[in-house]
């Protein structure tokens, strides 16, 4: 049986349109809870549209939907997306709450390329549908061209 894990995400990833765009397929995602972590918007972001980052933060509580049995395949174009060779994420793992249970995930937390812009407040709400639309149809298959590119 292949290999999958569960992905917590808390900004972009938790619009499933933009999930399905990268990986090419659907994957169920359930609302879920990660203890100390907080999200925070940046100061500057390397794209136009607002993107978050995710910091350690004793004591907090941060909401986000967690992606549940992500294959290797798809594993691999988030990595690629969320750009872990640049250290602008680092791949954590963590554990959260869902409905009740706990489980093991990963998610993508602030680099060190990031981390020091993190400011302020960030909300699902602060991304426009023009946003998104720039994602999926520019952002993401350029992104994906060059993963292929270099996996060739």
């Amino acid at each position: 049986m292949a290999q999958t894990t569960h992905i917590f995400v808390y900004g972009l990833l938790t619009f499933p349109e933009i999930v399905t765009a990268i990986t090419g397929r659907q994957i169920q995602m359930k609302p879920a809870v990660l203890t100390g972590f907080r999200r925070y918007g940046l100061s500057q972001s390397p794209t136009q549209a607002p993107v978050p980052v995710l910091l350690a933060e004793p004591g907090h509580r941060q909401l986000g939907q967690l992606l549940l049995n992500v294959d290797e395949q798809a594993v691999k174009k988030l990595d690629f997306f969320e750009d872990l060779d640049s250290g602008h994420y680092v791949k954590t793992a963590v554990r959260v709450e869902v409905e009740g249970q706990w489980l093991d995930a990963f998610c993508y937390c602030a680099g060190p390329a990031l981390a020091p812009y993190a400011s302020g407040d960030w909300s699902p709400e602060r991304v426009t549908e023009q946003d998104k639309q720039y994602f999926i149809q520019t952002l993401i298959p350029e992104m994906l061209a060059a993963l292929a590119k270099g996996s060739q």
